[in-house]
Order: structure tokens, then C-alpha cells, then sequence
């Protein structure tokens, strides 16, 4: 926990009453850093009450859309996260309130059959976005993909497994050199072959970026975005992610296959695929 965190949960302690009022003051939503403001301190704080989660003990990234941090799951948190095999550390991403671009997520919204009724309030498409995270991972575990298991949702926190070894995660394909092989490539694209196939959806944000590397094998992260192959602009996405990995090989001199026959394989059942975007 950085220090200007401490100081947020400082604050909560010392003035809990304020939370109960039904109008929230305008410096309560005002942001520490950026990520942590007085409104997320206080749903983490619940979170600690009902024993989901214990205490935050690092940081692991901060982007433009959200902050990751590591943490201790409470005793409920272990209790639920027993059937998912997984234990502490994990980690909290939570999103920012203030710096989300909405005019960009709700592209990737409308379109979307299951988020077809949604109020266009703020703090409404901040939830429904990292619901709509939450509900991408877990349909894409259950199809076996390899991303991180999601554990619980609330508001603008999301909670789920960290990939990593010893505490320690997995560093990002654009920092791993030495991941940069054919056989990475190829297990990339498969991936995203069965992300589509099995699971039904498309990335839509695929790059070095996105995808960490455990131990040989990569791992498909932040799926906020993420579509299903019904969206109007699935197969628009699907291409723009072929050409940004299929580029990033190609540029590090790994031998790669023909962007649109990899499309065309991935896509051969797919009802309409005549109505290709260019």
C-alpha cells in the first residue's frame, strides 16, 4: 500500500458517518494517485469487513483505465476461493472513476446482447465495465482459455487470480524477449482461436500488452473490451488483433503465417463471415 493510500484509509476510519448520507460531497470522489478515491476506499473497506479481502501489500501496475494491486484474500475470501483452487496473494484491479474514456467503452457496449439495458450515468458504465471484465474471464475460463480466474465484482473493483510464481507476476510478452519464438506465436494464435470457438468471444485489444508469459506460456489479460462473436464489429476486432500480434512477431524476425488464412481458419463457422469489414 502506497503511502497516500494510508492515508485514504485513515480518513474513512476517522469519518465513517459521511458515507451514510445520500448525497456525496463533490471532494469525495476526488482521486489519490488517480486510482483510489474516497468512493473506491470505502467498497474496499466493505470488502475487508465482510472478510473478502485483507490487507493490500503492494502494487503492481497503473494504466491509463485502472490500477493493479496485490493483496491478502480474507478468511470468506479463502472460504470462497477454496472451489477455484486458488489462495493468497491475488489481485484487486480496481478502475478509475474519473480518467475512463466512455465515448471509447461504449463501442464495445452497445452491440454487446447481454448488456443491451444500461443507464449512461457515470458511475453506471464504470460497474457495467468491469462487470462485463468479470463476466468475459469467466466465460473464457470456463472454456479453458488461459486468463486469469475472475473471484468477485463489486462496483468498480474487480477481484481475481494472480498469474504469477511465488507471489511474483508474470511479466508482459512486450518485456519478455527471449518469449518472442514461433512456438509462442503459435500458441497465441490458438488462443484466439479457441477464445473465439470455445468461448464465443473476441479480445478485441490483443498486443504484447495484453498477454503475459508464465513459464513458456502466455496468458490473455485485460478483457474489459472483450466481445462476443455476435457483436456487430466482432470480426473487425478479431483482424485488428491477428495484425497487431502477427506484426509484433514479424518486426522481431519470427517467421509468421498469412494473416487471413489464420482469420479464415478461426472464423470458418462463423455465420457471418461473408460480411467481413475490410
Amino acid at each position: 500500500m502506497k503511502p497516500n493510500d494510508k492515508k485514504i484509509w485513515n480518513i474513512i476510519g476517522q469519518d465513517e458517518d459521511r458515507w451514510r448520507k445520500k448525497k456525496k460531497r463533490s471532494e469525495d470522489f476526488q482521486t489519490v494517485d488517480a486510482v483510489i478515491d474516497l468512493y473506491t476506499a470505502k467498497q474496499l473497506s466493505q470488502l475487508q469487513e465482510k472478510g473478502f479481502l485483507g490487507s493490500i501489500t503492494g502494487t503492481i501496475a497503473s494504466g491509463k483505465e485502472s490500477g493493479v494491486f496485490l493483496a491478502e484474500l480474507g478468511p470468506e475470501g479463502e472460504k470462497n476461493c477454496e472451489a477455484l483452487s486458488l489462495s493468497s496473494p491475488i489481485v484487486v484491479k480496481i478502475f478509475r472513476t474519473s480518467t475512463l474514456n466512455f465515448k471509447q467503452i461504449i463501442h464495445y457496449i452497445d452491440g454487446d446482447r447481454r448488456f443491451q439495458k444500461y443507464s449512461k450515468k457515470t458511475h453506471h458504465i464504470i460497474n457495467l465495465w468491469v462487470e462485463k471484465e468479470y463476466s468475459n474471464l469467466h466465460r473464457s475460463s470456463l472454456a479453458e482459455i488461459n486468463v486469469p480466474k475472475p473471484i468477485l465484482v463489486k462496483k468498480n473493483i474487480l477481484l481475481m487470480e494472480l498469474l504469477g510464481k511465488d507471489g511474483v507476476p508474470y511479466p508482459l510478452l512486450r518485456y519478455t524477449p527471449d518469449a518472442v519464438t514461433k512456438s509462442t506465436l503459435t500458441q497465441i494464435l490458438d488462443q484466439t482461436k479457441q477464445l473465439f470457438q470455445r468461448a464465443n468471444l473476441v479480445h478485441a485489444d490483443l498486443s504484447p500488452f495484453n498477454i503475459l508469459m508464465g513459464d513458456g506460456t502466455p496468458y490473455f489479460i485485460d478483457m474489459s473490451q472483450s466481445v462476443l462473436f455476435s457483436h456487430p464489429k466482432a470480426l473487425e476486432f478479431l483482424k485488428r488483433d491477428l495484425r497487431n500480434i502477427i506484426s509484433f512477431f514479424s518486426m522481431r524476425g519470427i517467421e509468421v503465417p498469412d494473416e487471413s488464412e489464420i482469420f479464415d481458419e478461426i472464423t470458418r463457422d462463423y455465420p457471418d463471415r461473408d460480411l467481413i469489414i475490410q
